[in-house]
């Protein structure tokens, strides 16, 4: 018997608070086939992590106090 078969005999009995759950891991293994496809593994160097590092760096140096508590802040209105 071939899977797809299987799969649609059990597909069948199930409600739809569990369709959603297999539809929503079906999605994360087809997304991440996709992304995998899409960009090969690259190699990363300690200079590109220190440009990254540093980058980040300069971006949040203009932030004061606490970046934790500005995060939360700025969160709280999208919750």
């Amino acid at each position: 018997m071939h899977i797809r078969t299987r799969l649609d005999g059990l597909l069948d009995e199930l409600d739809n608070v569990a369709l959603l759950r297999i539809y929503d891991l079906a999605m994360v293994y087809q997304v991440s086939g996709q992304q995998k496809r899409r960009t090969p593994e690259k190699v990363q160097t300690e200079s590109d992590r220190l440009g990254r590092y540093l980058r980040a760096q300069e971006a949040l140096s203009e932030v004061k106090g606490e970046l934790s508590d500005l995060i939360l802040a700025m969160r709280e209105d999208r919750i």
